[in-house]
Order: structure tokens, then C-alpha cells, then sequence
């Protein structure tokens, strides 16, 4: 009953078959997809508001639509991923990034 007949520890970086089959019960992939739609609909919805002023200038509007673009785009990049090739590295990722 010592530390001897404990099974043996699993190495860091890996994840539990039961905590692989909780994260993909919440469908990480299709969350992704969802995710690069709507990235791709805010620029295009952004371009189209910002192109009615007639005059589109490098300022503060353009910048925060870019920068929400690409967090959109890359937060649903990285739980796709993380659906295909589930790891440690990977589902702490993407929940950090939807933590934001």
C-alpha cells in the first residue's frame, strides 16, 4: 500500500481520456467555425460602415477593428485545432483566449 502499488503517474502535458471526451462534448470545432464567421462578418460589416463616410483615414476605428478581427480569428483557429489534436498546451490556450 505504498507509493509502489499506485499506478503510474501520467506525464505532464497529457490529458485524461475523460478530460479529452469533456472537451469535446462542447464541440470546440464548430465553436471555431462559428468563430471565423463572425470575423469575417464584422470586417466586412466594419469596411461597409466606415466606407460610407467617403474618407477612410488610419485611425482609432480602424485599428480596433482590425485588432478584434484577428483575436476572432485566431481564437477560433486555435479551438479548431485544439478539437482536432486535443492537448494540454492546446485546451489551456484556447480557454485563456476566450477567457479575454
Amino acid at each position: 500500500m505504498g507509493i509502489e502499488s499506485q499506478g503510474p503517474s501520467r506525464p505532464a502535458g497529457n490529458l485524461m481520456p475523460r478530460q479529452v471526451k469533456t472537451f469535446q462534448s462542447v464541440e470546440p470545432k464548430a465553436l471555431g467555425s462559428i468563430q471565423i464567421i463572425i470575423a469575417v462578418l464584422c470586417l466586412c460589416l466594419s469596411i461597409t460602415i466606415l466606407q460610407l463616410y467617403e474618407e477612410i483615414h488610419f485611425s482609432p476605428d480602424v485599428i480596433v477593428v482590425i485588432v478584434i478581427v484577428v483575436q476572432l480569428f485566431v481564437s477560433g483557429s486555435i479551438l479548431i485545432h485544439a478539437g482536432r489534436f486535443p492537448s494540454l498546451f492546446w485546451v489551456s490556450t484556447s480557454s485563456e483566449l476566450q477567457n479575454q
